[in-house]
């Protein structure tokens, strides 16, 4: 403790001020880090992807609503905490070298600024390998799939289709157009998908 008492005695009133900013956002960001390690998230934005099912899952992020700058999200949990925990510490050592408390202000809000914009350019990158893993039903469109419980006629009612979708065999519902019931072992080709993640599909002639 003897370091961080000489430490905050050298830094001065702002450097006071940055340091008490930057050690809890560092603790913070450091119990982020660990918490999506285990699988755990953070905070609360929903992001939801298709299962195999054709259900939909849904995962808590971590991200508070945030602005998008050319598809960056800014202004989340997780960058604002990197931009306090970033432009604290700078802050902190540019007033132990003596910095002029200009300089040190200025350098903390542009170190902050560009973690900020660092942290949100990571979670795009991470939200993009999310939905990369996830299913997304809407591939189905203008595929072929093989009919597993018959569909009855004119959206009468609901069947399932099986078919390769992302390098996976998945099991849909599905409807159909068609004046007659397709049965199953019937090779039908996705035309659309509904709200409710239902796929309508048209026998192949």
């Amino acid at each position: 403790m003897t370091w961080f008492v000489n430490l905050w005695n050298s830094i001065g009133l702002l450097g006071q001020v940055f340091l008490t900013v930057a050690i809890p956002a560092t603790v913070i960001m450091i119990l982020q880090t660990l918490l999506l390690l285990i699988g755990i998230s953070f905070g609360g934005d929903v992001d939801g992807g298709v299962d195999a099912d054709g259900d939909v899952d849904v995962d808590v992020d971590g991200d508070l609503e945030a602005h998008d700058i050319d598809g960056l999200r800014l202004f989340t949990v997780r960058g604002i905490v990197a931009m306090f925990a970033v432009g604290g510490w700078i802050g902190v050592a540019l007033c132990d070298i003596g910095a002029h408390p200009a300089l040190s202000v200025v350098c903390a809000t542009v170190s902050g600024l560009l973690a900020l914009f660092v942290a949100a350019y990571v979670i795009k990158l991470s939200l993009k390998l999310q939905d990369d893993g996830n299913m997304n039903i809407k591939n189905a469109v203008a595929h072929t799939a093989t009919v597993y419980i018959p569909i009855p006629p004119a959206r009468s009612g609901t069947g399932k289709v099986t078919m390769n979708l992302q390098e996976r065999f998945v099991e849909l519902d599905a409807m159909t157009d068609s004046a007659e019931k397709l049965t199953t072992g019937t090779i039908v080709q996705v035309v659309s998908v509904t709200d409710k993640n239902e796929v309508i599909v048209r026998p192949i002639r």
